[in-house]
């Protein structure tokens, strides 16, 4: 079993880290590296900041409003959130809304 990236999977990884680094403001990151209370404020600002982006919903389908990833890249996009200091996204699916 190869559990390996492919060069699209490390290429979307580095996209997401790029956009992460671009976007993340530098005071909610200081504050998740350091284990410092978020204000609903700064989950706001994240969250849309995401929005804007369309990957709050980063689990969603494309016919629901999501970006319609697979499992990897769901997994690529937690991962580089979590380094570079993102507060996680409260999870929310299209089945919780039906």
């Amino acid at each position: 079993m190869d559990l390996a990236f492919t060069p699209e999977e490390q290429a979307f990884r580095e996209e997401i880290r790029a956009w992460v680094h671009a976007n993340l403001p530098k005071d909610i990151s200081h504050k998740v590296h350091n284990a410092l209370r978020l204000s609903r404020d700064d989950m706001q600002r994240w969250a849309k900041i995401l929005g804007k982006k369309g990957w709050l919903g980063h689990g969603w389908p494309k016919e629901f409003g999501g970006p319609g990833w697979n499992a990897v890249q769901k997994h690529l996009f937690e991962e580089e959130c979590a380094l570079a200091g993102a507060p996680r996204v409260v999870p929310f699916g299209p089945v919780m809304v039906a």
